[in-house]
């Protein structure tokens, strides 16, 4: 296994709009605020957001997990070259924290993330899925899977959200 060689995102336009932009079908999520990288960049899940519909009840922890899964895309495809782009990228959350700081409630959460380089992800699925693959009597599943280990990457990324809109500690 391999370690992410993971790339925090600075834009001039906010996580809102950018998530916006790449993801149409996601539709403008209730949040301002920064990227989540530390407390000062928080994102700010804003449960009074005019997108938001009061008659349905407002669950701000999906909203985490929705911010933090497209950030990823953000970080590991989007904002990549070619060659440098990910592919078969999982999450796994480790930890959650209840914050109170400066009169504030935040959510940190911490996540164990893996992935492939694009081509070995594509290689490793035609190998897997192919004439010689899992199908065929043949098949080293063994072989496989040491092949797999040795080209995943793991890593794991913290995520700041501002919850006072939803929740006072």
């Amino acid at each position: 296994m391999r370690q992410i060689d993971f790339n925090d995102l600075h834009t001039r336009e906010t996580p809102r709009e950018i998530l916006e932009m790449d993801f149409p079908k996601l539709g403008s999520l209730p949040i301002k605020g920064g990227w989540g990288y530390d407390q000062v960049s928080a994102c700010v899940i804003d449960k009074n957001d005019p997108v938001v519909d009061p008659t349905i009840p407002f669950n701000g922890v999906a909203l985490e997990y929705i911010f933090a899964e497209y950030r990823l895309y953000e970080e590991l495809i989007v904002f990549r070259t070619n060659g440098k782009k990910f592919a078969g990228i999982n999450r796994e959350l480790m930890s959650q924290k209840l914050l109170s700081l400066d009169g504030r409630s935040y959510d940190l959460l911490t996540f164990q993330v893996s992935a492939f380089l694009e081509h070995d992800f594509n290689l490793l699925k035609s190998r897997y899925q192919g004439p010689h693959g899992v199908s065929n009597p043949n098949f080293d599943f063994n072989a496989h899977q040491i092949l797999h280990n040795s080209m995943l990457h793991t890593g794991t990324r913290e995520y700041w959200f501002d919850i006072t809109s939803f929740y006072v500690i």
